[in-house]
């Protein structure tokens, strides 16, 4: 299996189509071969009615790190399983999410998403399975 690896500017521009992590306010700060980190600066948007990051922006934020890693090496991939578990509330500023790809063949890939806070605690540990798919992520329609 021939793939190559994005850079970081490649992948910034090929999720910079993301309308939704754009307006959750993701940015995406590193990628690597399988990996990726992304964070949030949290808002007042962000928050539930108990003053907390909501856990579907958590979701979100673990996704966004989830797609960056899989398409990292220049495959386009589309998430097949994903699974969530809620440690500790989200309170502070900035949030992180950091993906590590676990296993990779011809069609699929399974990843690992811790997301922290600013004081490096988890908040929640999320798995998420790709099935990739044939075509480069150069040649999906813009």
């Amino acid at each position: 299996m021939h793939e190559t690896h994005v850079s970081l500017e490649g992948l910034k521009r090929y999720f910079s189509k993301d309308a939704f992590a754009e307006l959750c306010g993701i940015e995406i700060i590193e990628a690597g071969p399988g990996s990726a980190r992304v964070r949030l600066a949290v808002d007042g948007r962000h928050l539930n009615s108990l003053g907390m990051v909501h856990g579907g922006v958590l979701f979100t934020l673990a996704d966004m790190a989830f797609a960056v890693a899989a398409h990292s090496r220049g495959k386009s991939a589309v998430a097949i399983n994903t699974a969530i578990s809620f440690m500790k509330a989200g309170r502070t500023e900035m949030l992180f999410a950091e993906a590590r790809e676990v296993s990779r063949n011809r069609r699929l890939a399974t990843y690992t998403v811790q997301v922290t806070d600013s004081l490096g605690d988890a908040l929640i540990l999320f798995q998420g399975t790709v099935y990739i798919r044939a075509e480069s992520i150069h040649d999906t329609p813009e």
